[in-house]
Parts: C-alpha cells; structure tokens; sequence
C-alpha cells in the first residue's frame, strides 16, 4: 500500500473527490451538527419508543466534543464534497486490540454517513482512507466495533475486516436485539 495521501495545507485530504478534513475546536459546531443529524437517521430504530437522545446527549454535544479535544489520541476527519458536508470520521491513533499494543493499532470508532450519502462509495472511500492513514503512521492493525445487525457489517467484511469477538452493549432504552457487537479487525 502507498504511503502516501494527497494534501492540502495538512489537514485536508483528497481521495478523487472527497475531501477528509482534519478537525480543530473550530470545527465543534459543525461537528455537532452532523453528529446528530446521522445519528438518528441510522440509528432510532435501535432505541425504545425509537428515541436515541441518551447516546446523542451522551455523545454529541459541545463538552463531549471538547473533552475529546483535549485528547491528543483522538482525532476528528469532516468528510466532505464540494463543500458539503457529508460525514464524520473518528479515529483513535493509538489504540491497544488484543495481541496489539498502542503503536502498532488504530481504532476507527466512528464512521458517520448522512443518509443521503449512504451507497455512493463514500463510506468505501472513508474506509480506504482510514487504513492510509493508519499504514501511514506505521500501524499493523485496524479496528473497529458494529452492531451485528448492521446492514454495514457485510460492507466491513467485504473492506478485509474480520471479526474477532463480540460483547454487549450497556445502554440503558436500546433494544435488546440490538445490543450484541462485534470487534473487526483488518491487518496489514
């Protein structure tokens, strides 16, 4: 794999038409929005009386968005195209897996589509881009957790990821049927 992706100014990166761009505080509010506009259109059907406001309370507001900020580990991508904003990518850089330490993993804890951008090749290309980035910084290992009743689980397996445990999920109001996850894993 190539080491490297097309820059601009260090912290927007092309993949043909999509840009992927490195976030700052600046970007919180944009965030924010995105966040909980994805949220929702992906995922209220997991909640009781369909209601995901206690991950989105939880998860996607200015002090959560900030407290990451403050971590150096954590890393926010605006994903977009012609200036639109079409999603998010979280990442964290170094992030321990079973049989991988901190320097040799890195966690893609988020990767949130619009609806509208969902099954245009943009979350293939967020993926694609993940793990350049991650070959990038030297890394063996790739991961990520989905619900097992994703429709995106047959789209990570098909991008090389291969699960390697599954746990429950805690909230309180999501469904029981929905709370079963699965650890993927897409090695170098």
């Amino acid at each position: 794999m190539e080491r490297t992706i097309k820059r601009l100014f260090s912290v927007e990166y092309f993949m043909q038409d999509v840009i992927f761009k490195k976030c700052s505080k600046d970007d919180i509010l944009d965030l924010i929005e995105v966040s909980q506009q994805c949220y929702p259109e992906h995922y209220s059907h997991v909640w009781k009386r369909n209601d995901p406001s206690y991950y989105i309370n939880l998860s996607f507001n200015k002090k959560a968005f900030e407290e990451d900020f403050k971590t150096s580990n954590i890393i926010y991508f605006l994903i977009k195209k012609e200036n639109n904003v079409l999603g998010l990518l979280k990442i964290r850089k170094h992030q321990k897996i079973k049989n991988f330490n901190d320097s040799e993993a890195l966690q893609l804890e988020k990767i949130y589509l619009l609806k509208t951008s969902t099954g245009l090749g943009i979350g293939k290309k967020g993926i694609d881009f993940t793990k350049k980035y991650a070959f990038n910084l030297g890394k063996k290992a790739v991961w990520l957790d989905v619900m097992t009743t994703s429709p995106a689980l047959p789209f990570y397996k098909k991008s090389g990821f291969n699960t390697v445990s599954f746990y429950n999920l805690d909230y309180p109001d999501i469904k029981d049927e929905y709370r079963e996850m699965q650890r993927m894993i897409y090695l170098f």
